[in-house]
């Protein structure tokens, strides 16, 4: 009988760890192929420039509060193992209710401070011309990309909660819905714009685009 539990226990951590393998994989694959299309639409240029300043900030809450093993997954996957099914949904509520709460004043913040966090993050931006245009482009991209401070602690919940009721391959492509997001969004640009989409007077569209 024991050994019978053993195996299942066995062949379940394989399908597991098959499943997060190939889902990761394919993130992977699809985040390639994102910065292949970033590079050969808009090259080295304001736009990619301002784009990697912008992202530092809202990039490392995204890590740090969504993503698995952070402090709101690992809480989650914690309190739901020592817990009946039927408590997981009004407790999950409440925590969200409360980190959503905490993370829109967090989200208003950054978008009204948007200028000195930039300053903090590309002090020497200010002092050219061509500086100048890359923060007036980061600042945009910034405020844009504030709500990832909410939605990293709600992904964050939502992949703890997922991981407690043994679902694992969502968490693990999650990566590939961005990835295909921006994909299009380039797409698109291109289309409209063709070879101008690299040229300076597109800048502020192109890192728009890229900041959604």
């Amino acid at each position: 009988m024991s050994e019978s539990k053993s195996q299942k226990s066995s062949r379940s951590l394989t399908g597991i760890a098959g499943i997060v393998a190939v889902a990761t994989l394919i993130s992977k694959i699809f985040g390639l192929v994102r910065q292949q299309a970033i590079a050969a639409a808009f090259g080295v240029g304001p736009a990619v420039d301002a784009y990697n300043y912008a992202y530092v900030i809202p990039g490392f809450l995204l890590i740090l509060l969504g993503g698995i093993n952070g402090p709101f997954h690992s809480a989650i996957v914690s309190v739901l193992a020592k817990r009946h099914k039927s408590e997981a949904p009004p407790l999950v509520e409440t925590i969200t209710t409360f980190v959503g709460g905490v993370l829109l004043l967090v989200t208003v913040g950054l978008i009204i401070f948007a200028d000195p966090l930039i300053d903090l993050v590309a002090p020497g931006l200010s002092q050219t011309t061509k500086g100048l245009e890359i923060r007036a482009i980061a600042i945009q991209q910034f405020q844009i990309m504030a709500p990832m401070a909410l939605l990293a602690g709600l992904i964050g919940i939502g992949f703890g909660a997922l991981n407690a009721a043994d679902m694992y391959w969502l968490p693990s492509i999650s990566p590939l819905f961005s990835s295909v997001a921006l994909i299009g969004g380039i797409f698109i640009l291109a289309l409209q714009l063709g070879e101008k989409v690299i040229q300076p007077e597109y800048a502020m569209m192109g890192g728009l685009v890229l900041a959604w």
